[in-house]
This record gives C-alpha cells, structure tokens and sequence, in this order.
C-alpha cells in the first residue's frame, strides 16, 4: 500500500462510511502532494481534484494518486465536487457550501489523521530541521552589537532559501522568523523591529521553516557581549525544565504530564510564574497540530508524533528565553534538531 493509499483509507475509516470532500489547502496536500488552489473528494483507490485553469498545470505535475477535474472558475469548484459526489452525508475539513447535499463539518477529524506522521513525512521534517539548523549557524555569526532584528532576519531568510527551504505559516507572528531582542525576548511572539541589538541582551531567535510542504519548529536564545550572572542562571533552568520534558516524552505517557516535568524544573528555581504557555505543540503540514502539551492533557502520546518541546521564562520589560526542538516519537524520542543548547555568546 502506497502513502496516498494509506492517507486516503485512514480519512475514509475515520469517516465511518460518510464520503470524504476536502476544501482546505494543507489537507488537499496531505491526500495529493499539491499545495494549491482547488478542492478535493477521497476514494478508496484515488484523489478527485477539482480545480481551475489556474492551476491545472501544476495539479497534473505534482498530484499523486490523483484525477484532475478542471472546471472555468473558481465558483464552479464546489458546483463540481457536488456532482463528483455519491448520495449520502458527506464529511469536509470546513463548512462547505450550502446545496442539495449534506455537508458535515468535522475539521478535527483532518488534524487527527494527520497526527501521526509517516516515513515521507518524518523524514521532510528531519530535513526542514536540518536546514533550520544552518540557519542557526548564519545568525551565530551575524549577531552582534549594532545589527537591527530586520537584519539579523534578512540574513536567516537568505540561508534557508539557499537550503530549499520557504517560509512556514504562523499564525502567531506577522514575521517569517521571530528575532526577539532585549525586551522583546519577554514577548512569546515578537514582530521584528528595527531595534538594535546592544551588549548584554538576550535574544530570542524562534526560526520555522517547511521543507516539501513540512515544517521545522526550533527556538535558540543568545547571549550578545556580557551577560549578567541572572540571566545565564535562569538559561540553565530552562535548559533543565526543557531536558525534563524531553526525559517524560514517551509513547503513552500522558501530554500534561510533559508540560508539568518541565514545570516542575521551573518551580523549583522559582520561575514556574515565568511562563505563560504550553511546554509544545504538535507539528507537521501546519506548524501548530495534535496533540497540544499542556497541563491536564490526558491524550497520550503516540508512536510518530512528532512534538515540539519549548520551556521558556519572559520577565516583561528586560528579556526572555525559550529553547525548542523539534522531537519524533520513535521506539524513544529523536530530537530532529540539532544546533546547540549551550548558551552561545555572540559578538
């Protein structure tokens, strides 16, 4: 059984004998390859994308498993999947258009699907953490006293391009990247300014990327000149409560029990109030998908989950620091990306 096969019988077990439709980009691209304007219905033994002479060319290069409907306009795309469709209540990824036939929005169904990540998908993320990895390099020796955050996200943007990589889809951030100097390091989600990096700050770098349509999720915080003794002691204890999570991270094990094994390395070095987030998030096609770890999570995770594992502490008005990797569930937990957690000091 093929990838696409596979993908397509897990929506259609899932579904419990209700026809599949899709109208939402990632997913079309989860059942196909094809990131692109259209829409979709699920068959056992194919992909029917619906689409328009827009994208029609591209739809027959890179669609896997699929048949290609094009139709004149955009309007015309749910008109089609209507008729492409049996009788019967039909399950979509979002509220679909209101005709003769009954659609079931059930989005949630989509994203736990995609939950478990297969081989190719694994392994398109490993690459988006390798790549981001470089991008780490480059800041390292672009960072110092003087450098605005636009520039410092400049020179990220230029590497991960070289690497084949595209900017993810946050929908956190106006930013591509986060580079989050001085005080902006205590804002989890930064937008780049043009603030200069100044001698003794800490700066928080959150860099995403998808490779193939797959993201990547890392977050490093540098030391700029000469930091005061504080600030290396509180990096040391998210260093920790960041290794806490990581050590809890097993098939099984339930997601808030994740969330609270860094917590509690938190607590006891008196920064528990310091953060004000989930310890990670899944990942994958979206940047944020199952399963969510925070506190009183009972979903258990899974084999092929792939996670993220981010602690951090934001004292308003001074600075931050966070430290993600991107972790696969395998027999043990793979940590996908590999720059250093050291604290590294720049300039």
């Amino acid at each position: 059984m093929s990838i696409f096969s596979a993908r397509r019988k897990r929506l259609l077990s899932m579904a419990k004998g209700k026809q599949v439709a899709v109208f939402t980009a990632p997913n079309l691209f989860y059942l196909t390859d094809f990131f692109g304007g259209g829409a979709a219905v699920v068959h056992a033994d194919k992909t029917v994308v619906v689409t328009t002479p827009l994208e029609a060319d591209r739809a027959e290069e890179v669609c896997k498993e699929a048949e290609i409907v094009v139709v004149k306009k955009w309007r015309e795309v749910e008109t089609e999947i209507e008729r492409q469709l049996e009788k019967g209540s039909v399950v979509a990824d979002q509220v679909a258009p209101a005709g003769k036939r009954k659609f079931v929005a059930i989005p949630e169904m989509f994203v736990n699907a995609r939950r478990a990540k297969d081989a190719q998908e694994v392994e398109r993320i490993r690459k988006a953490c390798a790549g981001t990895d470089k991008t780490y390099e480059a800041l390292e020796k672009a960072l110092r006293p003087g450098k605005t955050e636009w520039e410092l996200a400049a020179e990220v943007m230029r590497v991960a391009l070289e690497e084949e990589m595209t900017p993810s889809n946050s929908d956190s951030s106006m930013g591509p990247v986060i580079i989050a100097s001085g005080p902006h390091g205590a804002y989890g989600h930064s937008e780049l300014s043009g603030r200069k990096v100044k001698d003794g700050d800490f700066v928080v770098a959150d860099l995403f990327f998808r490779y193939e349509g797959y993201n990547s999720d890392e977050t490093r915080t540098f030391a700029v000149g000469t930091v005061s003794s504080e600030m290396k002691k509180h990096y040391a204890a998210v260093k920790d409560a960041q290794q806490a999570a990581l050590d809890a991270a097993r098939d099984g094990v339930p997601c808030g029990k994740v969330h609270d094994a860094a917590v509690a390395v938190l607590k006891k070095n008196r920064l528990d109030k310091f953060l004000n987030h989930s310890v990670g998030h899944g990942v994958g096609i979206d940047i944020h998908e199952m399963p969510g770890i925070f506190h009183g999570n009972k979903v258990k995770l899974a084999r092929d989950d792939v996670i993220t594992d981010e602690p951090g502490v934001y004292f308003v008005g001074k600075y931050g620091i966070r430290i993600e990797d991107t972790i696969w569930l395998d027999r043990k937990p793979v940590v996908l990306t590999k720059y250093t957690k050291d604290l590294v000091t720049c300039g």
